[in-house]
């Protein structure tokens, strides 16, 4: 059976064979000029001190050509040469230098081209992914998104390896401040090479995170991933629901299309500002307390957006059933929307038809920056007491966003890594999530009340994580249920016997049934999976506790010593 052909490339040659094929010519030229030298020294007679003639010998020849050529001149030995021989070594020494300088001059030319430095920037690279001791995700493309997604995970220990095709994004995640250096790989993540050599065979592979702004792509890395190793988890982005359904038809772990999450959070927003607050909460990591909910005024809305952006607020709003007019440049596939004004949002005429003056907010969507920077100017002039929401597309432009009049800005790349992160750093949060999205403004009130109340530190940060009653993951509470039932106020204490700081959001039980808010009586069982909301201080002294059962018994001891 013929063998398919065989060929090298950049990404699998050595820095010592590329330096050795660019060098080809050098040291051809300075092996000549060398054999020529010392041929003709060989062969060109000399006189000893007895005036007799004498011949130079190889070995001494090879002496001499070698210290003329490297200019340290050790002298005419071991006799002094004859005019013929002085002759023959000015040439050899003219003809040595300039070939050294040509040959040493094409060592700093490969030394210097960015090729030769991309090698060897790979080469260590590959060395470096095949030496880790530690887990680790792989994260393909460092735009908005992955660059907030790494910093996420790395605030709290979880290592990353990026790959981007951008050299200016490569450098930009080299230099990014985090608290371990960043392993980096400049190629495309759609090709199989690339992400083997960034470590999705390896064994401490923990996922990998398709992040780029192309869905064609994070569909290829996808399938590559599910052939090169299937065991290894895939998280997506996908923007349109043709490739979202694609990449579920084979069973990818996690798909997160950012346009639905923004109009999903402008929903809960506008509906249910309390479940919002909880939301942002538990999704973004550098947000320690639960936030004020947003005021939101009641009235229509005016949505100034195109594309399939203006078709998920749309769909959204509908579903939601609040008031809004469309402002978009072009029609929608989803078909017409009453009332819609045909527009950027720009101009106050195309606001004014929208009934500006009568609205509670304008959500400036478009995927210009600048054009959103406008639309909120003009809609602010129109009519001040409007709240006003504007989409972020570009990183570079968030000192404008940061300092505009803007109650909520919709960071594109921050909700994806948002999401991200919440589905890697607790899976359970997602379930809770979706059961969030129907819960009453009271009930969600009512929860983060009672997290208040069992405050022990208001400076402590409020975090959230998921534990395991299992054998491997909590053996004293396992042992503790295989003799007596265990409660959940019985199993939130600390080992002095106090109630700890934190509540239980959502149980998931091994029959995959939910268990949301459950009560301090709930009786737990072998395998349930809990995810518990609380100060930050938690998690380390309720895993303490739970490995050890004769700590769990004391604090159960202390508990009831102390009612």
């Amino acid at each position: 059976m013929p063998q398919a052909p065989r060929t090298v490339s950049i990404k699998t040659a050595t820095p010592i064979w590329l330096l050795l094929v660019e060098l080809r010519t050098p040291l051809v030229v300075l092996i000549l000029v060398y054999a020529i030298s010392v041929l003709g020294l060989v062969l060109i007679p000399g006189m000893d001190d007895q005036g007799q003639v004498w011949h130079v010998s190889f070995l001494h020849a090879f002496y001499i050509v070698s210290y003329t050529g490297s200019t340290i001149g050790f002298g005419e030995i071991p006799y002094p040469f004859t005019d013929a021989q002085r002759l023959w070594m000015l040439f050899v020494l003219y003809a040595s230098v300039i070939a050294w300088l040509y040959a040493l001059g094409s060592v700093l030319s490969v030394l210097s081209d960015p090729a030769f430095k991309q090698l060897q920037h790979h080469r260590r690279f590959v060395r470096r992914i095949q030496s880790l001791k530690v887990p680790f995700w792989i994260v393909c493309g460092y735009g908005g998104a992955g660059a907030e997604l790494v910093r996420f995970l790395a605030e709290h220990g979880i290592r990353c390896v990026v790959i981007d095709g951008d050299q200016s994004r490569v450098d930009a995640a080299r230099l990014s401040e985090l608290p371990y250096e960043i392993d980096v790989a400049h190629g495309d993540a759609g090709q199989p090479q690339v992400l083997v050599d960034a470590g999705v065979t390896h064994p401490l592979c923990r996922g990998v995170l398709a992040m780029t702004d192309h869905d064609q792509i994070n569909l290829t890395i996808a399938t590559n991933t599910r052939i090169l190793a299937s065991r290894v988890p895939v998280y997506s982005r996908s923007e349109k629901d043709s490739t979202t359904r694609n990449l579920l038809s084979f069973d990818v772990e996690v798909v997160i299309d950012p346009y639905r999450i923004m109009a999903r959070e402008m929903v809960q927003m506008i509906t249910k500002p309390t479940a919002y607050a909880l939301y942002q909460q538990l999704v973004d990591p550098t947000i320690c307390e639960v936030p004020m909910p947003p005021k939101v005024p009641a009235g229509h809305w005016i949505v100034c957006s195109s594309g399939r952006c203006a078709e998920t607020l749309v769909d959204a709003f509908r579903r939601a059933e609040i008031p809004f007019r469309l402002i978009s440049p072009d029609p929608l596939r989803t078909g017409g929307v009453a009332g819609m004004v045909r527009g950027l949002g720009t101009e106050a005429t195309t606001l004014r038809e929208a009934a500006i003056s009568e609205a509670a907010g304008v959500i400036a969507a478009t995927p210009d920056d600048g054009d959103n920077l406008s639309i909120v100017l003009t809609a602010q002039a129109e009519n001040p007491a409007l709240f006003l929401v504007a989409r972020r597309n570009r990183p570079t432009s968030e000192p404008v966003f940061a300092a505009g009049p803007f109650d909520l800005v919709l960071r594109m790349g921050r909700i994806l890594a948002q999401e991200m992160y919440a589905r890697i750093r607790s899976p359970l949060l997602h379930q809770f999530l979706v059961q969030l999205e129907s819960m009453p403004e009271p009930l969600v009130q009512g929860l983060i009340h009672r997290l208040q109340g069992k405050r022990v530190n208001p400076e402590a940060q409020i975090t959230h994580f998921s534990i395991t009653l299992s054998a491997n993951a909590a053996p004293g509470a396992f042992d503790w249920m295989a003799e007596q039932p265990l409660t959940l106020g019985q199993l939130l204490i600390d080992p002095d016997g106090s109630t700890l700081p934190a509540l239980c959001l959502l149980v998931v039980r091994l029959t995959g049934d939910l268990v949301p808010f459950p009560g301090d009586g709930f009786v737990l069982a072998t395998g349930d999976q809990c995810l518990i909301w609380g100060e930050s201080t938690v998690e380390s002294r309720l895993d303490w506790m739970l490995g050890r059962r004769d700590l769990l018994a004391e604090a159960q001891h202390r508990r009831a010593a102390s009612a």
